[in-house]
């Protein structure tokens, strides 16, 4: 879990445990175990919602990853063509730049699948002149099948970024969801053990327990030692 999430989980957890351990004090005392009950719902409901927006993201660099795949054959395709192409014009400023030699190719998905439109109708234009220097029918035509692969791959890839998304916010309104009904919780605590120091102890929170140990003693000195 990201460490935030991870933080209030833990918290919403301990805050049950200091609810249990004083069952029988919450049972009597308003709609305790009701907001006990309540508290365990969104706990549980953060760890189940955590849990699909982590699986989505990995989703998404999975489908990333298969996108860069596909970038790379795209680039090593055109590279190909355009080595022909050099090949067969040596010299052609115009039918080189026809072949767009001596331009930089696209790092971004949407402008590698624009360039790979226009080479489809290239390398057709000119199949027999490719073929005769070094391309081969199955080098042309994979021009057109990267071109259809990085279109999936690039929708596949979108929509997983959508559903990611989606599930982070999902997640996001969970955890601010436990946090209402931890600060509830905590403030029901106060009312009913406000005589009760020690019981109060056990509702604080965890992260504010550990802020506390961190911090240095009074009187302690950061300088050198006094002699």
């Amino acid at each position: 879990m990201p460490v935030k999430v991870d933080e209030v989980v833990e918290d919403g957890k301990g805050l049950d445990q200091a609810m249990g351990n004083h069952k029988d004090v919450i049972l009597a005392k308003g709609e305790g175990q009701k907001k006990r009950d309540k508290l365990e719902a969104a706990v549980n409901d953060l760890v189940r919602k955590n849990t699909a927006q982590v699986n989505a993201q990995n989703a998404l660099e999975q489908r990333t990853k298969d996108q860069d795949e596909v970038m790379r054959a795209a680039l090593e395709n055109i590279s190909q063509v355009q080595n022909a192409a050099k090949s067969a014009f040596e010299g052609d400023k115009i039918k080189q730049k026809e072949f767009k030699i001596g331009t930089s190719k696209p790092t971004a998905v949407k402008g590698m699948i624009t360039l790979l439109d226009y080479f489809t109708g290239i390398v057709q234009k000119y199949s027999d002149i490719l073929l005769a220097n070094g391309m081969t029918q199955s080098d042309i035509d994979e021009v057109s099948a990267v071109y259809a692969k990085l279109v999936t791959a690039d929708a596949i890839q979108e929509n997983a970024k959508k559903l990611r998304n989606a599930a982070t916010k999902t997640r996001d309104a969970a955890l601010a969801s436990l946090k209402r009904t931890i600060g509830a919780t905590r403030s029901y605590a106060k009312v009913v053990f406000k005589n009760d120091k020690a019981a109060l102890e056990e509702f604080k929170s965890i992260s504010r327990a550990r802020g506390r140990s961190r911090t240095k003693p009074p009187g302690s000195s950061t300088g050198q030692p006094q002699g």
